[in-house]
């Protein structure tokens, strides 16, 4: 057993014996990928479409920069859920990345928004304010977590025989 397996109670192991998700990351991540998220909810609207789009995206551009910063996300919780297939190939190098590339979507996605109130002439926005508190609540969430940071150093080594 590792060094750092000691630090946490056992509830956040799961059976593998790997520390588990919580629920911080599984929000953070779909608060990235709102994008498709929105998208899903609009196809599911079967009058019009297109009405919900605009409701949350006024400009097409905006719609299709979201889908394309939910991307990453959209691919580390994929690796999420299929962590433990990954756990047993060299593509667990993956891990290593993950915190990284979500700080730097979630600064990404906070610019985004700030450019998007520029663009509105700073008029206040309540889904703009929301989105710029929430980009920066998630940043500080995956910069200063302790569990998060272990549970990434452990999904990254290589398993134990």
């Amino acid at each position: 057993m590792s060094k750092h397996r000691a630090i946490l109670p056992l509830k956040y192991y799961d059976a593998q014996g790997r520390i588990q998700p919580n629920r911080l990351l599984y929000l953070s991540l779909l608060f990235l990928m709102r994008g498709y998220l929105v998208f899903i909810a609009s196809l599911s609207y079967r009058q019009d479409p297109s009405l919900i789009l605009s409701l949350f995206y006024p400009d097409k551009g905006y719609f299709y920069f979201s889908l394309l910063l939910g991307l990453p996300a959209l691919i580390i919780i994929g690796m999420v859920f299929w962590r433990h297939k990954l756990f047993d190939t060299r593509a667990r190098r993956l891990f290593s990345a993950v915190r990284v590339l979500v700080i730097l979507s979630l600064v990404v996605d906070a610019a985004f928004h700030v450019l998007m109130a520029h663009h509105g002439h700073w008029q206040f926005s309540w889904l703009i304010a929301l989105t710029l508190l929430l980009d920066l609540l998630f940043v500080l969430y995956w910069y200063r977590s302790q569990t998060l940071r272990l549970m990434l150093r452990d999904w990254y080594r290589p398993p134990v025989i």
